[in-house]
């Protein structure tokens, strides 16, 4: 009945009723979708990904941010690398980028 009224929805029944009576065009039709759904995943994992990586760098940033100002302010190594996870060759490196301890 909605088929009559819409010739959209009229040509999709028709294109259905065709594709379901062609068994091998049918099996073209879910592994197209089955491609389609595949590719959708793959770039939502992939924007997921991107996410998880994005997020990890900024809160290592933060931590070595803290670890700058803990230095700057002479505290023990072993203390810097327990509050702020850094190991202790990172805390090397940031010394030695300028903020040497006295």
């Amino acid at each position: 009945m909605l088929a009559q009224k819409d010739p959209d929805i009229g040509l999709a029944v028709v294109k259905l009723k065709t594709l379901s009576q062609d068994e091998r065009l049918r099996e073209l039709a879910i592994s197209r979708e089955k491609l389609e759904w595949d590719i959708a995943s793959r770039e939502e994992g992939a924007r997921a990904q991107g996410r998880e990586e994005g997020r990890e760098e900024g809160q290592n940033e933060a931590q070595r941010v803290i670890a700058r100002r803990m230095l700057q302010r002479n505290r023990p190594i072993e203390e810097i690398m327990e509050d702020t996870g850094l190991s202790h060759a990172d805390l090397l490196q940031l010394q030695s980028e300028g903020h040497p301890r006295h």
